[in-house]
């Protein structure tokens, strides 16, 4: 979104994980700065047709292959319903050729339904810097993918607080890692990008400061944050591995900072 002549993303992941995660990130474009949010194309219809009514909010897929409860592959449900991170990352041919039949799916549904000729993709997870994942994206769809996010965030220490976060410690370690798998990748490789190190443990003070820092760096950049909470009715629309992660204190803390940023 062109914001002062300067392209300023304030981004939100997640939107169609469930119907409170998609109402909360609504909220926060309603009242908040969120301008740009991508979307699990595996959701319900109605959550999907209730974005489409947003006409000046910037949307991307969120490739989903690690949390998927209605895969398009129907025929391999109970394998798709099961994959992890690691699971992807050290797929044998079989599972690779399943993987890749739903990603087919989920970009030929996001360019249907949301009228689309190009892509602009992020990947829940971060499935999307899966070497092989990667790969197939180039080969498959690089004549419509305009942008895929390749996170290289720069380390910025904003606060001595965090010192003694041991979230914060996760995110580093987190970032660390994605630089590793990221080398190599320039093409997408997203610069003034941010969001990953302080996930769910902004606050007010350290947001500003690291939006002055992004907006100091270029004129152009991304922030992502993750907004969207579930309720307690939706618990069982989740894996038991993925309750503690959407019902975190973290997201909710991100959307009340948001919403009336």
């Amino acid at each position: 979104m062109m914001i002062n002549n300067l392209t300023k993303f304030f981004h939100a992941d997640d939107y169609g994980y469930s119907e409170s995660i998609s109402n909360n990130i609504l909220d926060c474009v309603d009242n908040g700065p969120i301008n740009s949010v991508s979307i699990m194309i595996n959701s319900e219809n109605y959550i999907l047709n209730r974005i489409k009514n947003y006409k000046n909010l910037n949307l991307t897929l969120h490739l989903n292959l690690t949390s998927l409860t209605n895969p398009g592959n129907n025929k391999n449900k109970e394998t798709l319903e099961n994959l992890t991170f690691s699971k992807i990352f050290f797929a044998n041919k079989n599972l690779k050729n399943i993987c890749k039949e739903e990603i087919e799916f989920q970009i030929k549904k996001f360019l249907k339904d949301f009228n689309k000729t190009n892509l602009t993709i992020d990947g829940h997870h971060h499935i999307q810097i899966i070497p092989w994942v990667y790969k197939y994206l180039m080969s498959e769809y690089k004549s419509i993918i305009v942008d895929l996010r390749i996170p290289d965030e720069k380390i910025r220490f904003l606060s001595v607080r965090y010192l003694y976060s041991l979230t914060f410690y996760r995110n580093l370690i987190a970032v660390l890692i994605l630089k590793i798998l990221c080398v190599g990748r320039k093409k997408f490789m997203k610069k003034n990008f941010a969001g990953l190190l302080y996930s769910g443990i902004y606050n007010k003070n350290s947001l500003k400061k690291h939006l002055q820092c992004l907006e100091n760096d270029s004129k152009n950049f991304e922030i992502t944050f993750h907004p969207g909470f579930a309720g307690e009715t939706e618990i069982d629309q989740f894996k038991n591995s993925h309750i503690k992660y959407v019902t975190s204190k973290n997201r909710f803390n991100e959307y009340s900072l948001l919403k009336n940023f």
